[in-house]
């Protein structure tokens, strides 16, 4: 059977710039693993599309660095009023151009990071165009295809060289995810961001459960927690990549960003907390970090708009309505 292509397919082997319409998706977040467990996402998907009878397309787009798969919804459909539920957010994404590369073979983090890293050298050499967010997948066949015959690509949103210079300072700091992709913090312009250091071992780690559960409450608004583990406290974050992804997904069910571990004090302190944590730039705001799970609340500008000590939990009035009130600032 074939399924409505919703934009134009990159040819195996090629890489190119193309731009994407603007697409309404059903988006599906579930714990585990972004490549090893992507059938959980994709089995809440199927069970929406059924339930609400919604023509089947192609192709599908998935995160890499949390399990997160995004089902593009037709021309068929696209006049309905779909509604969020049942672990399905719908929301309507504007047109993106991205550089492209199309490949062949199976859905693989090893096929993934070995086309990104072909994406990433040839956009190098292209000196009109600049990374500006997350790379994801595309997946235009079944699991039920033949491994050697799947075709994907690999999307890594772009914008013009000359202006990437007007991007606040916020999305501009290189930042790497938990599964260890460079990218910066671009792909959360025009949303509201909560930066949070984050640790395994702590007593304050119990606050991941609410952290998810604030990000699910909102990110359908436009919000993102960032999650980002650092072991400056009194070593309370010893474990690897793989270890923090795997204990935050079995033990938090956590779907919210995740980057690598860092500092956020003393002379190695990441740019991003330097930034955070500047007295001079954020007045009334500044001052080092003092414990795990401090957050920092940015706006959909990428202004630093408050910040909350580690005793301060997800769901605490204060930090709700801080939350409620930066988001119904009007999209930038």
């Amino acid at each position: 059977m074939a399924y409505e292509s919703i934009y134009p397919r990159t040819a195996v082997g090629t890489l190119e710039i193309k731009t994407l319409p603007a697409r309404t998706t059903l988006i599906a977040s579930a714990p585990g693993d972004a490549f090893k467990d992507r059938g959980a996402a994709f089995r809440q998907l199927f069970s929406y599309i059924n339930a609400n009878k919604v023509a089947m397309s192609v192709p599908v787009e998935a995160s890499a660095s949390t399990n997160e798969m995004l089902f593009l919804v037709g021309s068929d459909d696209s006049g309905r009023s779909l509604a969020s539920g049942k672990g399905v957010t719908v929301r309507t994404l504007p047109e993106v151009t991205v550089a492209s590369i199309g490949l062949r073979g199976g859905y693989s983090r090893k096929n993934y990071e070995k086309g990104l890293a072909r994406l990433r050298a040839w956009l190098a050499a292209q000196p009109g165009w600049q990374a500006e967010g997350e790379p994801y997948a595309v997946y235009w066949n079944s699991p039920f295809m033949p491994v050697f015959l799947r075709k994907s690509e690999i999307h890594l949103p772009v914008r013009p060289a000359a202006a990437s210079a007007a991007l606040p300072p916020f999305y501009g700091f290189a930042v790497e995810t938990i599964d260890g992709v460079r990218t910066n913090l671009a792909p959360y312009r025009g949303q509201v961001a909560l930066v949070v250091n984050v640790a395994s071992r702590c007593g304050f780690t119990k606050q991941y459960a609410g952290l998810q559960k604030l990000y699910e409450s909102y990110r359908a608004r436009g919000f993102a927690v960032l999650g980002f583990p650092c072991n400056d406290f009194m070593g309370q974050e010893p474990g690897t990549h793989e270890e923090i992804r795997a204990f935050c997904s079995v033990n938090f069910g956590v779907t919210f960003p995740l980057y690598a571990k860092i500092h956020v004090k003393g002379a190695e302190k990441h740019p991003l907390f330097a930034w955070l944590t500047d007295g001079t730039r954020h007045p009334g705001l500044g001052g080092e970090v003092a414990w795990n799970f401090t957050k920092f609340l940015v706006g959909r500008d990428g202004s630093l708009l408050a910040r909350f000590g580690s005793r301060t939990t997800p769901d605490d009035p204060a930090l709700v309505a801080a939350v409620e009130q930066a988001l119904s600032a009007a999209p930038q």
